[in-house]
């Protein structure tokens, strides 16, 4: 591709923004947690004065007028909750919140309506809609189906981080939560597997960028268009690891045996991130493939 060769030229002309974007990123993730309530997304969105729905291990925000979103996702991350805990001893809960596009604008720099998490407060924040996320009308998802695998994903950002489960490639931390998303979807949800089970055919050739390494350089300065197509890519790779013998438990003892928060080394080649990931289920490799340097 002619962004492939250009990539120098791009990585020069993005370099501001993706600057800009991290700074905000390391404020979604590392904010103290004793930060004043306008410093978090958690702290804007209770400013708000939002209707809430509380249940068990789970409490959630919402805008006027997403009532009946509210309500669907509340029932979902609640059962999500419940099975996290039991399958892999996980002892957290969610905080969240389902928020208009008026009401994003008002929380977080991030655009709507890209889901993220909060790690050091453990908020998530998700739409209520996403049919307007670019890309949206060629991957022939539902709007619902694909807005609880991402907030499944989400609470996976939450539970790795308090399973201790990370890396400093900006990719493997996508591809653990999309892993403690598959796992449950697998087993729990299949409705909602459209995200894990492969790139969309009318999204297929829709990419700019090529490469795992570019992803772990640009990010989300990338654009909410093309860092989806990457995602469909690493929701499969993780959709692969969760397949095996032993499910998701197994692939989370191997990530955690591979990249343990409390020995995180520097960023890694891709190459020797898919060895760790060979480790923990052969085939990482070959699915990866048409993203790694020929």
């Amino acid at each position: 591709m002619a962004v492939r060769n250009k990539s120098t030229r791009l990585y020069s002309i993005l370099g501001a923004h993706f600057a800009a974007l991290l700074v905000l990123l390391l404020s979604i993730v590392a904010a103290p947690a004793a930060a004043q309530p306008l410093s978090t997304n958690a702290g804007r969105v209770t400013l708000l004065g939002l209707d809430r729905i509380l249940g068990d291990g789970m409490s959630l925000f919402y805008s006027r007028g997403a009532e009946t979103e509210a309500g669907f996702y509340a029932t979902e991350v609640e059962a999500a909750v419940r099975w996290y805990r039991e399958t892999l001893g996980w002892a957290g809960s969610v905080a969240m919140a389902v928020l208009s596009e008026a009401d994003y604008r008002r929380t977080t720099a991030i655009p709507y309506p890209s889901p993220h998490a909060e790690i050091a407060t453990g908020f998530i924040i998700i739409a209520d809609h996403v049919e307007s996320h670019p890309g949206f009308d060629l991957w022939d998802i539902d709007t619902r189906a694909i807005n609880a695998a991402w907030t499944f994903h989400e609470i996976g950002h939450v539970i790795a981080n308090d399973l201790g489960i990370a890396s400093a490639n900006l990719w493997v931390n996508e591809l653990i939560a999309n892993v403690i998303m598959a796992g449950y979807v697998r087993l729990e949800r299949p409705q909602f597997a459209g995200f894990q089970s492969g790139m969309p055919p009318r999204f297929a050739a829709a990419g700019r960028y090529e490469t795992l390494a570019e992803f772990d350089q640009l990010y989300f300065a990338m654009g909410q268009f093309d860092y989806l197509w990457f995602h469909f890519h690493i929701a499969a790779i993780a959709d692969h690891l969760v397949s095996g013998s032993g499910g998701l438990t197994a692939a989370v003892d191997g990530l955690h045996r591979e990249f343990p928060a409390e020995a995180r080394r520097g960023r890694e080649s891709i190459a020797e991130t898919l060895e760790r990931l060979e480790r923990i289920r052969p085939g990482v490799t070959a699915l990866a493939s048409p993203l790694v340097d020929g």
